[in-house]
């Protein structure tokens, strides 16, 4: 479970933003949205949502999670001078010209112990590099790469035990990346890097379909019973095999991208309504809606989560989705006897019917918006508590404006755009 994800110059988030996970208080309110662990001293909450106007940097949270992601599990894999491909600072103020992003978090692996983990890069290199670990109550040094630091002087503290130590690694590369796909080194230090391998981002518009994600035909069933259960009109998704390799591929296709369509168009799934003499009418996925399509899609990956307590970060997550549909989802990860692994859902949307306090706490509301050119992050749980109470109508008083984060739009402003272009082509009326 992640605790807390600090981030500091990367894309549109200029000064260090915490967003946090952390239920600090209230905590006999909804109280099955969060987890308890480490014997009831830490409760961390099982779901959070974003909201903010379009560009405001919504998006941002997730692709610095993607980027810290790919750090930890793959920065091993660059080439010796190349660039890091995650290095996207805060282009609008010259102070942060080749200044370096840094992101820090807490989290806790499956085998329950809690690390925090941060680092520092510029274009070319990691600067500095930290793990710890809290299996007592105490923080304990795992390991640490300070700045000028080499793969032959990187320090090492009593919370790293068993295995290799040392692993050459480029300046570009995290040693987390290289020492957790080594078998020699210990147990922990791959779990730790297996645990971000395994979160799950989807970004808006990103085609997330891969007929392997339904595995077995007992998958593809329960899919099809909750797709069912949503109300869509499906009574029943079948898979057929296709052979794909009897396209006429262009012959410059590169081999990688011909791979890929055949994997993708290997198996095909049908679509079945009931017609109105009852017998089962088939339908290719391209007749179906869109909710209906993305819901199909989405729902393997939200049942990984919930099978195996990753966490998974959802882009617009209310894109397509009926409002009903996207507020069962929350309730399936807020409910322990669904969230048996204590998965975590974080998601992005505009949906503010989901901004109602009978389903969430104020702590898993946040909000992002801009000031010259910079995103804040704020959660409700920082507003007035006199003001905006656990009971409070979030979603009026964020339509009211009281909370910032919406868009500034003028109809006027709008309209009088529209009648300049008109008068230019002399389509004013008289």
């Amino acid at each position: 479970m992640i605790i807390d994800f600090s981030i500091t110059n990367f894309r549109s988030f200029q000064g260090e933003q915490l967003f946090s996970m952390n239920a600090e208080a209230g905590l006999k309110r909804l109280s099955g949205n969060f987890s308890e662990i480490e014997d009831g001293k830490l409760s961390i909450l099982r779901s959070a949502a974003i909201f903010g106007p379009n560009a405001s940097g919504k998006s941002n949270v997730l692709k610095a999670i993607s980027a810290l992601k790919w750090l930890v599990s793959s920065s091993r894999l660059a080439e010796e001078n190349e660039k890091i491909p995650a290095y996207e600072p805060f282009k609008l103020s010259p102070q942060n010209n080749g200044k370096p992003t840094e992101f820090e978090i807490e989290f806790v692996v499956p085998s329950g112990i809690r690390y925090q983990y941060s680092v520092t890069y510029t274009e070319k290199r990691v600067i500095t590099e930290s793990l710890y670990s809290f299996q007592t109550q105490k923080r304990s040094e795992v390991f640490t790469r300070r700045e000028g630091d080499t793969w032959k002087t990187i320090k090492f503290g009593g919370s790293y035990k068993g295995g290799s130590r040392r692993f050459p690694y480029f300046p570009n590369s995290t040693y987390l990346s290289r020492a957790g796909n080594d078998a020699s080194a210990p147990e922990s230090i791959r779990k730790v890097v297996q645990y971000f391998r395994d979160i799950i981002v989807l970004n808006a518009g990103a085609n997330i379909f891969s007929h392997g994600s339904y595995g077995t035909d007992d998958n593809l069933k329960l899919i099809s019973d909750l797709i069912q259960l949503a109300d869509t009109g499906v009574e029943n998704i079948t898979a057929e095999e296709s052979s794909p390799e009897d396209f006429d591929f262009p012959k410059n296709m590169p081999d990688r991208i011909r791979e890929l369509i055949i994997e993708q168009n290997s198996v095909l799934y049908k679509f079945w309504h009931q017609g109105q003499n009852g017998q089962l009418i088939k339908f290719d996925e391209e007749e179906m809606s869109d909710g209906t399509v993305k819901l199909f899609q989405i729902l393997p990956l939200l049942i990984r989560a919930l099978t195996t307590g990753i966490p998974i970060f959802v882009d617009e997550l209310d894109g397509h989705l009926h409002t009903n549909i996207v507020s069962l989802i929350f309730e399936l990860f807020n409910d322990p006897l669904a969230n048996v692994a204590d998965a975590q859902l974080i998601v992005t949307m505009h949906d503010t019917n989901l901004m109602d306090p009978a389903k969430l706490r104020r702590d898993q509301l946040w909000l992002v918006q801009k000031e010259n050119g910079a995103s804040t992050l704020t959660s409700l749980d920082a507003y007035d508590k006199g003001s905006v109470r656990p009971t409070s109508p979030f979603e009026d008083f964020y339509k009211d404006g009281r909370f910032g984060a919406l868009p500034a739009l003028s109809y006027v402003k709008f309209r009088d755009s529209l009648n300049r272009m008109h008068s230019q082509q002399g389509r004013v009326k008289g």
